[in-house]
């Protein structure tokens, strides 16, 4: 039996083409160990990844919906680690959903516990019945979609009322935003000369021909979730690795500069560490990857 649910296949967004030629992590694994072991490995290179989503969590019993599932990654993760009853996975790009599929087929799960759904850019509706889904994980996704209000809104519908989510979108108050892009890329490197901070931002992080790509200040996403029934609570940004190298490095340099806008020197002055010498902004940890925890208001 097929883990892959067919699906309409209107011509494809420019969003659907972009994420079905440039997957993330489009590695295909030989044995289900290497395919584990990788996920590990994915902790490692994100600095509080794993703390700030809870993934994977205790969801015996539960039907999980990991909604941009990409290749797979936490499709895997939950079917092995959680005690879900089911998982479902759904995404835009058809190379996610045949590399998710042959990634679990490798770890031989019951079909009965996961479905793959491929769904189209700017679909009305998600091929869920009303508070069908107990628990949703949508990691790195709202930031790339068209109508990041639709996907919520839909979302919040599938989700039970007693149920929970996890989302994460890229985070504006972050050393990726202010110090990577504000100073290594705008100042010091002079990438696309005349070009806002937005669009700078959107080719640093997923591509430069990503056609979306967004920060989101934390009070600026909260009041989003709240808009669309969402009672919701920010926990940090985590971190790539490659955020806290860039903070050793250029930090002392990008405060010296005569060029760099005082937005972006301001919040490089606001950094305090916690104990494990992890940056903080306003109490919070300040990584690309803002996490944020939502139950039904």
């Amino acid at each position: 039996m097929s883990l892959v649910r067919p699906s309409p296949s209107p011509s494809p967004s420019e969003i659907e083409r972009y994420w079905t030629s440039h997957t993330v992590r489009t590695k295909e694994f030989e044995s289900a160990e290497e395919s584990a072991e990788f996920l590990e490995w994915r902790f490692g290179q994100y600095p509080l990844f794993r703390e700030l989503t809870g993934l994977w969590g205790d969801h015996r019993g539960e039907v999980v919906l990991d909604y941009g599932c990409g290749p797979g990654n936490d499709v895997v993760g939950f079917l092995l680690h959680s005690g879900a009853a089911k998982v479902i996975g759904m995404d835009v790009s058809p190379t996610s959903i045949r590399l998710a599929g042959e990634r679990v087929a490798l770890h031989r799960i019951e079909p009965e516990r996961v479905e793959l759904v491929r769904v189209p850019e700017g679909a009305s509706r998600l091929p869920l019945g009303d508070g069908a889904i107990d628990h949703v994980n949508c990691q790195g996704v709202l930031q790339h979609v068209t109508d990041p209000e639709h996907v919520l809104r839909e979302l919040r519908r599938v989700l039970r009322d007693s149920g929970r989510a996890v989302v994460m979108v890229y985070n504006r108050d972050s050393v990726w935003f202010h110090l990577h892009v504000g100073y290594v890329r705008m100042v010091r490197d002079r990438v696309t000369p005349g070009a806002s901070i937005e669009d700078v931002f959107r080719a640093s992080t997923d591509g430069p021909d990503c056609p979306i790509s967004r920060a989101y200040r934390p009070e600026e996403f909260l009041e989003l979730c709240r808009s669309y029934g969402f009672d919701p609570a920010y926990a940090g940004g985590y971190f790539h690795r490659k955020e806290l190298d860039w903070l050793r490095k250029h930090r002392a340099a990008a405060l010296g500069s005569a060029e760099l806008p005082e937005e972006h020197k301001a919040f490089l002055r606001a950094l305090n560490e916690d104990d494990a010498g992890l940056p903080l902004y306003r109490g919070k940890h300040c990584g690309i990857g803002g996490v944020y925890h939502l139950r039904p208001a």
